[in-house]
């Protein structure tokens, strides 16, 4: 449950704004970007980790059935040409003919493993059985950080907590059935699995004490052509506007005027190239970023250089451009969201306390548009049931609000 009305108006309850000091800073990710380093804004720590030790990345969130692959360290998936799972431990696999799946990077939840979903009740890999868990339904292949090809099975995903697979050679030899319990990792965002050493990875710092992450990642730089490349991926529900060719005092001055993305990618890569004329990185010009973070504080970001892989070292300046007020209500109703994400139908469920104030049921984006308007009086007191399709609306974050009187609650809601 979010207990602020986050980017439900994304700069609309700003209280006061305070030009403050030009901070300039760094990260070192080591040679060929070995490690991974995760920087929050507002204090400026910096939590390093190695990047080339984990295959697979866990979400720790247990409604979510987000599994990633480490692709910038080299790991690859593919659909295998089988979806028989009762023969895992003995069939081999045929690797003539695989189809390569990606992470995505429209959110955390674009991953790999969910890339063929077609819809609830099919998550791509498995299916939803009923009360928050999903069965697997697929075979695939992985290449692991060192090279070498395994088949995988995502067995099982409970709900309360577990999620269990299977790893074998590609002939079934030598398998083994692995349990998580994503519930052990709740203070952070995701968690990391090594899987010829069988080892867990535990990482990251809280998951709400960092603002992006600078990480070697696999992108889709053109249709079809996926490249690794070196950047900053923002948390979850942090709100972005890249300001192009504007001269950044100018950004700075007319932040309010930019709406904010949720897109993890924003900050990406691309603020860098490679010039083969003088084989050095040049940055790009009157680019900025205007990020509001988890304390509701706005930032300008503005990249400054970088060494590329000898060091792997990146340089940004940073200044708090503005702090935010958001009004906080203590709700009084009970909500439930689901499937979340979602492709079409939405349903919702809550509990309206006292028919006296009449619900006003909203559909928000990012930018504090309402993109579909529900319920305008919605009066019915106790348990209610109701059903929204947003198939049309285009893939993204929203904010579902539910406002009775002058209490109100908001969730999260991912189209798919």
């Amino acid at each position: 449950m979010l207990k602020r009305l986050f980017f439900i108006s994304a700069f609309a309850a700003i209280s006061t704004t305070n030009f403050s000091q030009v901070l300039s800073d760094s990260v070192t990710m080591a040679p060929g970007y070995a490690n991974q380093v995760y920087y929050e804004l507002s204090s400026g720590t910096k939590t390093i980790s190695n990047s080339t030790n984990w295959d697979l990345q866990f979400s720790s969130n247990l409604m979510s059935g987000s599994i990633r692959i480490n692709g910038g360290q080299g790991v690859e998936l593919f659909e295998a040409n089988t979806s028989d799972t009762s023969n895992f431990a003995t069939s081999t696999i045929d690797t003539s003919s695989l189809t390569n799946l990606y992470d995505g990077y429209l959110s955390w939840e674009q991953d790999a493993f969910t890339a063929q979903a077609t819809g609830h009740p099919n998550y791509g890999w498995g299916i939803y059985t009923g009360a928050g868990n999903l069965t697997g339904i697929k075979v695939y292949v992985i290449k692991l950080t060192s090279g070498v090809l395994k088949k995988i099975w995502i067995r099982n995903f409970i709900a309360s907590g577990n999620i269990i697979f299977s790893i074998a050679d590609l002939d079934g030899s030598n398998m083994t059935t692995k349990t998580l319990n994503r519930s052990t990792y709740s203070t952070k965002r995701f968690f990391y699995y090594d899987v010829e050493n069988d080892s867990i990875l535990d990482s990251e710092p809280a998951k709400a004490s960092w603002d992006f992450v600078f990480r070697k990642y696999s992108k889709m730089v053109a249709p079809g052509t996926y490249y690794n490349v070196t950047g900053a991926l923002t948390n979850a529900n942090i709100g972005v506007a890249q300001v192009d060719n504007t001269p950044t005092a100018d950004a700075k001055t007319n932040y309010s005027n930019y709406s904010l993305d949720s897109s993890i990618n924003i900050l990406g890569y691309d603020w860098k190239s490679f010039n083969m004329s003088t084989f050095s990185w040049d940055i790009t010009d009157s680019l900025s970023y205007i990020i509001k973070n988890y304390n509701e504080d706005v930032w300008q970001v503005i990249f400054t250089g970088t060494t590329g892989s000898s060091q792997g070292k990146m340089y940004f300046t940073k200044e708090k451009i503005a702090t935010v007020s958001l009004e906080e209500n203590t709700p009084v109703l009970n909500v439930g969201v689901y499937p979340n994400p979602t492709s079409s139908v939405l349903n919702i469920n809550f509990e309206l306390v006292n028919s006296s104030f009449p619900a006003m049921i909203n559909l928000f984006d990012m930018n504090g548009r309402v993109v579909k308007m529900i319920s305008n009086d919605f009066q019915n007191s106790g348990f209610n049931q109701l059903k929204t399709d947003i198939s049309e609306l285009q893939s993204g974050v929203y904010f579902l609000q539910i406002k009775s009187g002058s209490n109100s609650i908001t969730k999260r809601v991912v189209k798919q």
